[in-house]
């Protein structure tokens, strides 16, 4: 079959490119970024669409020719400055669901959400509901999976949340008032999206896919934990729910600064208010039972070091980024503010007063355009470059115009050297996938 897949390239489409790969199906792949894509999943076709942008048939029905199966394994967790969930979840799905219409012969699978409602507090949970029921009253031949929380080799969302926490040294976290957590095994949600193609007609319909038995979150954390070969925490440190509020704040907030963070309310709420569904229905579409979550740990491979690498630098990384940005705000402001002073160190190792005032001048209006371009998210990167060739500039720099601030008792020069480190340590963790 030729198969449409919107965010293949993402946590779970990416899960379902390979599968579908090996299954012999040609997959064509639509995400934003097509460069990325094309790097990490040779071999199939890309079309490079914002889903934001797609609010038409007309937008559609170029890329459903010759098409016999559409799958939709994109979302938004959050509306933000590169998301808006409306539009994503439910705009474009409606455009695409008419442009389908068009085509009898498309089996469209659209992948959802336990607990998606129209009548969902969430934005997230109440889009992807809203689009399941627009599909199942479309007429189209179709297939509604209701993932649970998706546990995979890799991590995003709730799943990466699941795994920072897990590997706090020594301590765990325990929410109190939250709800059961039933999940699936990605082999299982992938394993169902293929099934429901090869027999479309016995797949119509709405499925949960979710575990035998549900647990609380705390419980979820501690197999997590066992799984990366972390120690049993010693403490367990109950938490009230309103704790969450103000990083859910901060986090959303980032969010229109392009950040996507596990954090955002809609992630958290989707967590702290359960994630459950009918295993029934998960075991009619399989025809067996689906993977407990031990099952499902058990059958992944083996966790190493750069799995408890990527759940503690996941942790460190926000830290690491305040950091910097304080320390180049902060060097810019305090620049500025002693203008004098600081120009008077330049000028007492025999630097023109007049270029020193200069120097100490335009240093700090660059230290805050650096410390400005770091916390949004799409000039990061640039941000960080910055950084690195502004630090090396001000070793140079001090080399000529000021040698003696090496030997200074409070070592200014000498700790330009750790920053350069930090710089270096958050270039690597950078990218989002």
């Amino acid at each position: 079959m030729r198969v449409l897949l919107l965010g293949a390239s993402g946590f779970i489409g990416s899960e379902l490119t390979r599968a579908l790969q090996m299954a012999g199906h040609s997959v064509t792949g639509l995400g934003r970024d097509r460069a990325y894509a094309a790097r990490t999943l040779p071999g199939i076709d890309w079309i490079t669409a914002d889903l934001r942008a797609m609010q038409s048939t007309a937008d559609w029905q170029p890329h459903l020719v010759g098409i016999d199966a559409v799958v939709n394994a994109s979302g938004s967790l959050q509306t933000g400055l590169r998301d808006n969930v409306e539009r994503v979840q439910l705009d474009a799905i409606r455009a695409l669901i008419a442009a389908c219409e068009r085509s009898k012969s498309i089996h469209f699978v659209q992948i959802s959400a336990s607990n998606a409602d129209p009548a969902a507090p969430s934005s997230f949970m109440a889009t992807k509901g809203e689009a399941d029921a627009l599909l199942t009253a479309s007429g189209l031949s179709c297939t509604v999976l209701r993932p649970g929380l998706v546990i995979g080799r890799n991590a995003f969302g709730g799943t990466e949340m699941t795994r920072m926490v897990a590997s706090l040294p020594g301590i765990v976290p325990v929410v109190t008032g939250t709800g059961e957590v039933q999940c699936v095994a990605m082999r299982d949600l992938v394993d169902a999206v293929i099934l429901s193609m090869q027999n479309p007609e016995r797949a119509q319909g709405s499925y949960d896919l979710v575990e035998r038995d549900g647990r609380p979150l705390d419980a979820v954390i501690a197999l997590h934990r066992a799984w990366l070969g972390i120690a049993p925490a010693r403490l367990h440190l109950p938490l009230p729910r309103w704790l969450l509020r103000p990083v859910t704040v901060v986090a959303d907030a980032l969010g229109w600064l392009g950040w996507r963070s596990p954090l955002r309310s809609n992630s958290i709420a989707a967590l702290m208010n359960g994630v459950s569904g009918n295993t029934d229905q998960a075991h009619m579409l399989l025809g067996r039972e689906p993977l407990s979550l031990e099952q499902t740990l058990a059958a992944l491979p083996p966790s190493g070091k750069a799995d408890r690498w990527h759940a503690r630098t996941a942790l460190v990384y926000p830290l690491a980024m305040v950091c910097l940005f304080a320390l180049w705000l902060g060097s810019g402001l305090l620049g500025l503010q002693h203008l004098q002073q600081a120009a008077n160190i330049l000028s007492t190792g025999g630097v023109p007063i007049e270029r020193a005032m200069n120097t100490v001048f335009l240093a700090s209006l660059a230290d805050i355009a650096l410390a400005a371009l770091l916390v949004v998210r799409r000039t990061t990167r640039l941000a960080l470059l910055g950084m690195l060739a502004a630090s090396f500039g001000y070793v140079a720099e001090s080399v000529v115009m000021a040698p003696y601030l090496w030997s200074d008792p409070l070592g200014p020069m000498l700790k330009v050297l750790p920053a350069i480190a930090l710089t270096l340590l958050c270039l690597a963790m950078v990218d989002e996938r």
